[in-house]
């Protein structure tokens, strides 16, 4: 009996105590929730009373203004470029498709025009899962508001409390964005600011980026798309993890249909679709015209900062800059560079095969070498020159570009240097020669790879030059039909200079206008020397070339250093008749509400470089050019059928090839070469402009020619030549006598024109009556009774 009471007593003993410690553990959870909340309060209070940084209060919630990239746009209306802190555009909510609206609520926030700013349904889910049970892919769940408070005011780190304290700041901004917005106007905010990564934010910089539309054309599983990435932008962007955006548009689409903004056969028919993204970046480094738009920029900062100090910022405020380009145009130009750069790169690969285009000159190499940002890194830490170029010789992952594509590769960044410098580099600009605006630019072969931009370099430009030498004889009284001779002379009194032809031709004689159309150095040598470097020069300088020139006679066969830019500039001169145009290329820079803060006046036409006479006269020689001569595969070849005036031109050893040309209503120019001048063909009939740089000209007017938009650019015909010209022009190009050699002079003995020069110094401008032939003299009667 007694063993039993004491079992019993054992038992009520032990259910006492479970009850004791059932009482101590509740206590204890009671103690530990009451110091949770109080724990919880507290730091809510701190977080409201800005312990943890300020909460924003709703006068400057009233003026949040995002950072807004400014844009660039071609003549035409469209956007060819960005200038940007972050890559946004604000767009009102009557301009997003309510496919992108229907999407974002039903994913994101299904209760949006239910609640004050907080779901506290779905705070309860992220309070159990991300801070109770530490699985933080359920830190969702937030409101749009709350998204958007996020997105306004990044979270920072707090460390094991930053979950709560970040929580709690968008819990409180969140409140007040509800008290100064409406839901129209959250949504409008949330959407212009939301980060689809790839450096870009909002909706519409993210249907141009991957589906090259607008965001108001957004069809619904498009709109799912985008909005499937706010979830995890990089996993679920549909360029790089297709698979994986289109499960997640899916995804969106059936919570589009539960929430009755589908129908079920409309969900189940877009998923279906394929993803369908027509991928385009835009911005400062990409797009159709990066060199250009490069160009517009440096001008528009010079002139905001002129205009406006500091106080509006190009990279944020979202202003419109307006340009002169065609992006038509610029379209025709990036497709016969490309088109022609590749096949010029593959020649140039083949000529050189298994040799280095540096061959016998190695500091080329390791100029570039030394001049490599690794390399200068790496000095500049004070490694030794033997460190680094171990580091140099290792194979790592890069891109280069191969066949006009760019293309993963394993090589060092030794061999990427030499793959660098052995890339041929172009320049390409077209103009209107009337109104001067630049209608194409084309600065390189691809601007992520080579930055230095070709329309602005300076390299020697060969006998693109030479029109101007002849433009200056014409000035001081030669004509087109007066003969000189074609033999190689030495000019002692210039250091014994002795300029040769091409060909190795120096027999015969030539018209000048034959010499000027087969680009011919000795006649060109002989008229400089003849009528001065100096007033060659001036004659340049008036057509719209404005950088020095040397005073030397090796000017007339195109040594000096000349942009692109310039030059193409100073043609316009011939297509205008005699007065050049300054070139332009900004037209208005307006701010986020359309207000002007700038607008370029009309440009200027230069007073004349040369008179009319003087002007149909070489657009007629240099319509030989093209008809008969070096540029004669404009016809021949691309089948041209405008009327053309151009030249050729290529340097010494064929390290520059060049074409420049105009028809009635277009001036362009398009040069060739490496970076490095050393770096070249080494035969003339693969460096010669005729070969580089004239087929991207043809390329470029047979896409003008096939466009419907072709007679918008200018006159199909150049001016007829007067009668009285005529005449002045109708002789041959050659001959092997010399055709001025005629009975009179013969029977009076008069000097040749070679003697005649030699006896006047080459840099006067007027000829001195007294050492005049009896010739001579005869010759300007019967010029004075012509006029």
């Amino acid at each position: 009996m007694s063993r039993i009471n004491h079992s019993k007593q054992k038992k009520d003993n032990s259910k006492k105590g479970s009850i004791r410690l059932s009482n101590w553990l509740l206590k204890a959870a009671l103690k530990l929730f009451s110091a949770g909340v109080a724990f919880l309060a507290a730091l809510l209070l701190l977080v409201y009373l800005g312990f943890f940084g300020p909460i924003p209060s709703k006068e400057e919630l009233k003026r949040i203004s995002n950072h807004t990239a400014s844009e660039v746009y071609s003549a035409d209306g469209e956007m060819i470029g960005k200038f940007f802190i972050e890559n946004r555009r604000h767009i009102e909510n009557k301009d997003i498709s309510q496919h992108v609206i229907h999407a974002l609520i039903a994913t994101e926030d299904s209760r949006f025009f239910e609640h004050k700013g907080l779901d506290y349904i779905s705070m309860g889910r992220v309070f159990l899962h991300s801070l109770l049970l530490g699985d933080r892919r359920q830190g969702g769940g937030s409101t749009i508001s709350q998204q958007l408070a996020k997105n306004l005011y990044p979270r920072r780190s707090y460390k094991l409390l930053s979950i709560l304290i970040n929580k709690s700041r968008e819990m409180f901004i969140a409140a007040r964005l509800e008290e100064v917005y409406t839901k129209a106007e959250i949504l409008n905010l949330y959407l212009n600011t939301v980060p689809f990564g790839e450096n870009i934010y909002g909706i519409e910089v993210a249907a141009n980026r991957f589906f090259s539309k607008s965001s108001a054309q957004l069809q619904p599983h498009e709109a799912a798309t985008l909005i499937g990435m706010l979830a995890a932008n990089t996993l679920y962007n549909p360029r790089l993890h297709p698979d994986k955006s289109l499960q997640r548009r899916n995804t969106v689409l059936d919570r589009m249909v539960a929430q009755e903004f589908l129908s079920n056969e409309e969900g189940q028919k877009y998923k279906e679709m394929p993803l369908g993204i027509k991928y385009r970046v835009l911005d400062h480094d990409d797009g159709p015209a990066p060199y250009f738009v490069e160009y517009i920029r440096r001008q528009a900062d010079r002139i905001l900062k002129e205009k406006f100090n500091d106080s509006i910022n190009l990279y944020a405020d979202g202003l419109k800059i307006f340009t002169t380009l065609d992006s038509r145009l610029q379209s025709f130009a990036n497709e016969a560079v490309d088109q022609r750069m590749v096949r010029l790169q593959k020649e140039f690969d083949n000529h050189w095969k298994s040799r280095k285009p540096w061959e016998g000159r190695p500091e080329i190499y390791v100029s570039a070498l030394k001049n490599a940002q690794r390399y200068k890194q790496m000095l500049k830490k004070g490694m030794s020159e033997d460190d680094i170029m171990k580091v140099m010789e290792k194979p790592i992952n890069m891109v280069i570009m191969q066949d006009g594509q760019e293309k993963k590769v394993k090589m060092s960044p030794a061999d990427s240097v030499a793959w660098a410098i052995q890339q041929l580099q172009v320049g390409f600009l077209a103009v209107d020669p009337v109104n001067g605006h630049v209608l194409a630019w084309v600065g390189g072969t691809n601007y992520k790879f080579f930055q230095y931009d070709h329309v602005l370099s300076k390299r020697q430009v060969g006998s693109t030059f030479k029109p101007f030498v002849y433009a200056t004889a014409l000035e001081e009284g030669y004509d087109p039909c007066d003969y000189i001779s074609n033999e190689r002379r030495v000019y002692k009194r210039y250091d014994d200079w002795s300029p040769a032809n091409s060909d190795g031709n120096h027999d015969g004689y030539y018209s000048l206008q034959g010499a000027l159309i087969h680009s011919v150095n000795t006649i060109t040598a002989e008229l400089t020397v003849d009528v001065g470097a100096h007033d060659v020069a001036d004659l340049a300088h008036k057509a719209g070339i404005e950088s020095a020139l040397p005073d030397v006679p090796s000017l007339g066969l195109g040594t000096a250093n000349l942009s692109l830019f310039e030059m193409v500039q100073a043609y316009t001169a011939f297509a205008n008749y005699g007065n050049g145009t300054e070139l332009q290329s900004l037209l208005r820079i307006e701010d986020a509400n359309g207000r002007v803060l700038y607008e370029a006046q009309p440009v200027r036409m230069r007073d004349a470089a040369f008179e009319e006479r003087t002007a149909r006269l070489m657009v007629h020689m240099l319509q030989g050019v093209v008809e008969r001569g070096t540029a004669r595969s404009l016809k021949e070849v691309f089948g041209i059928k405008t009327q053309l005036a151009g030249k050729t031109g290529t340097t010494q050893n064929n390290a520059d090839g060049w074409f420049i040309g105009f028809s009635p209503g277009l001036v362009a120019g398009a040069w060739v070469g490496a970076d490095n001048p050393g770096i070249r063909f080494r035969s003339m009939a693969l460096g010669q402009g005729a070969h580089t740089a004239l087929p991207i000209f043809g390329r470029f007017m047979q896409r003008i020619e096939q466009s419907s938009f072709y007679r918008g650019i200018g006159r199909r015909s150049f001016y007829p030549l007067p009668d009285e010209l005529i005449s002045k022009t109708d002789c041959p190009d050659y001959s092997l006598e010399d055709p001025d050699q005629n009975f009179f002079e013969r029977l009076f003995g008069g000097k040749d024109k070679k003697e005649e020069r030699e006896a006047t110094p080459g840099n006067q401008s007027e000829k001195d009556e007294k050492g005049k032939s009896l010739l001579e003299k005869m010759k300007d009667l019967f010029r004075k009774k012509d006029q």
